[in-house]
C-alpha cells in the first residue's frame, strides 16, 4: 500500500460547477487507457485505533451504522417549506432579487441509526416518488450476504444526504465506505448519466448534463439538506467528492503527468477562507493531488475512482486540525491509500471555528464575522435538486470521538 502524507502550505482559488468547479474551459486532448490491473484484495479499512484502556487517551467509537439489521426508511412527504438557511437557500435573498422562486416540492426527514444518530433527508418535485426509490437498504452490490444503503436520485430534481442528527463534538473521526457509484462518466459526447435535455432550473439555464457526481463524505458549516447547488458553495468546509464533467476544467494526476479529464475525478479539498468568493462559487479550492497541495489556481484531483469497486473515506478533526484519508483501488494509483493533513486555523479554512475559544480574527472578512461560530456537520450523498442523477452505495458509517483519561483525584 502506497501512503501518501503531506501538511498544507498554500492556498489556491477554485472555480465554480455543480459540486465546486468552473463551467467553462476547453475539453481535454488526453484520453486514458483502460484499466489492466488485477483485481487487488479489498481496500484497507478506516483508520481506526484499538479502544484505549482507562488510563490513556484515544478515540473509541460513539456510534457506528452497519445496516445489518435496519429496515426500509420509511417516512412521510411533506410540502417543503423552503428552509430559511440563508441568502443562497432555495427562496432566499439572492434568488428572490432575481425574481427566481422555487418550485413546488416535498421534504421527508427521517432519524435513523442507534438512538437516532443519524438522519436521512429526502427532496423530489413529485408527490408520487416512492422515499424507497430514493434512499434505501440493500444487497451489497459486489455480493454476498452484507447490506448496504443506497442512495438514488431517479430524477436529477431530487436530492438525499445523510446527517449527523447533532452537531459534531470538538474532536471526531467520521469514516465510512462507499462505491458502486453510477453517477455520470464526464465522458464528452454522451449523456453522462442523464436521459437528456435536464437543465439547472429555476436557479440556473445551464446544462445540468455538463456534471454528475455525488459527495463521498463532506464537513459543513450548516445543518446538511436537500438545497440548489449554489447553496452548497458557500457552506463546506472539507470536502471528498466527485463531479463528472465535460469539458474538462481540471486536471487528474495518472501517476506522471496532470491530464485535463472530467472522468471520475476525487477531489479532496478545503476552502479557502483568505481566498476571493463569489456569489455562485463562494470560496475558492485548497486542493490536494500528486502528494503535495497545489498552487493557488490549480483545480486538480488526486485520481479517478472506478464504478465497481468499494472505498473507504474518512475525515478526522482533532482541534484545528483537519485529516483527510481515502483508501482503495484506483484507476491510476492501483490499491492505495490517500492522506492529507491542513492546519485549519493556520490556513483559514472557511468558517472553521465552532466556539468562541476559537480565534478566527486573523481569518475575519466580509462573510465572515470573526464572532460568530460556526459547527461542524458532516454530510454524504446528493445534495443538490437541481443537478445530479444516479446511485451510490455507502456502508459501515461510524463516528469516533476522542477519550482523555479520567482525572485521578488527589488527597
Amino acid at each position: 500500500m502506497t501512503l501518501h502524507r503531506v501538511v498544507i502550505a498554500a492556498a489556491f482559488v477554485g472555480a465554480w460547477c455543480a459540486c465546486g468547479g468552473n463551467p467553462g474551459g476547453s475539453p481535454g486532448e488526453f484520453s486514458p487507457p483502460p484499466v489492466t490491473a488485477p483485481n487487488p484484495p479489498e481496500a484497507a479499512p478506516p483508520v481506526s485505533s484499538p479502544k484505549p484502556s482507562p488510563s490513556a487517551p484515544g478515540w473509541v467509537v460513539a456510534h457506528r451504522e452497519d445496516f445489518e439489521s435496519m429496515g426500509p426508511i420509511a417516512g412521510e412527504w411533506v410540502d417543503d417549506s423552503v428552509p430559511e438557511d440563508g441568502p443562497y437557500a432555495d427562496a432566499g435573498e439572492y434568488w428572490l432579487n432575481q425574481g427566481v422562486h422555487p418550485p413546488k416540492a416535498y421534504r421527508a426527514t427521517v432519524p435513523f441509526g442507534d438512538q437516532g444518530w443519524l438522519t436521512a433527508e429526502s427532496y423530489t418535485r413529485s408527490s408520487t416518488t416512492s422515499l424507497g426509490a430514493l434512499v434505501s437498504v440493500v444487497p451489497d452490490p459486489a455480493g454476498g450476504p452484507n447490506r448496504v444503503l443506497k442512495i438514488a436520485s431517479p430524477e436529477h430534481t431530487d436530492a438525499t444526504v445523510i446527517r449527523p442528527t447533532v452537531p459534531l463534538p470538538r474532536r471526531y473521526r467520521v469514516s465510512l465506505r462507499v462505491g458502486f457509484a453510477s453517477f455520470g462518466d464526464g465522458i464528452p459526447g454522451g449523456l453522462n448519466g442523464y436521459s437528456g435535455g435536464e437543465t439547472a432550473e429555476p436557479w440556473s439555464h445551464d446544462d445540468a448534463t455538463l456534471q454528475n457526481g455525488f459527495y463521498w463524505l463532506s464537513i459543513l458549516d450548516a445543518l446538511p439538506r436537500p438545497h440548489n447547488n449554489t447553496w452548497i458553495h458557500h457552506h463546506r468546509k472539507v470536502v471528498i467528492d466527485s463531479d463528472n464533467h465535460y469539458p474538462a476544467w481540471m486536471e487528474i494526476f495518472d501517476g506522471h503527468s496532470f491530464v485535463p479529464s472530467g472522468e471520475h475525478p476525487v477531489m479532496m479539498i478545503a476552502l479557502d477562507g483568505k481566498g476571493p468568493a463569489t456569489d455562485r462559487t463562494g470560496q475558492p479550492f485548497l486542493s490536494f493531488a500528486n502528494g503535495a497541495w497545489q498552487p493557488s489556481g490549480a483545480i486538480r484531483a488526486v485520481d479517478s475512482y472506478l464504478p465497481n469497486e468499494w472505498y473507504t473515506a474518512t475525515i478526522e478533526r482533532f482541534d484545528d486540525t483537519f485529516t483527510f484519508e481515502i483508501s482503495g483501488r484506483f484507476r491510476y494509483g492501483g490499491q492505495t491509500t490517500y492522506r492529507a493533513t491542513i492546519d485549519a486555523k493556520q490556513r483559514c479554512v472557511w468558517h472553521f471555528n465552532r466556539t468562541p475559544d476559537e480565534d478566527a480574527s486573523a481569518c475575519a472578512g466580509p462573510d465572515w464575522n470573526p464572532d460568530a461560530v460556526w459547527p461542524d456537520w458532516f454530510m454524504f450523498g446528493d445534495p443538490h435538486n437541481n443537478y445530479y442523477e444516479g446511485a451510490v452505495y455507502y456502508d459501515d458509517v461510524t463516528l469516533q470521538t476522542w477519550q482523555e483519561p479520567p482525572q485521578q483525584a488527589s488527597f
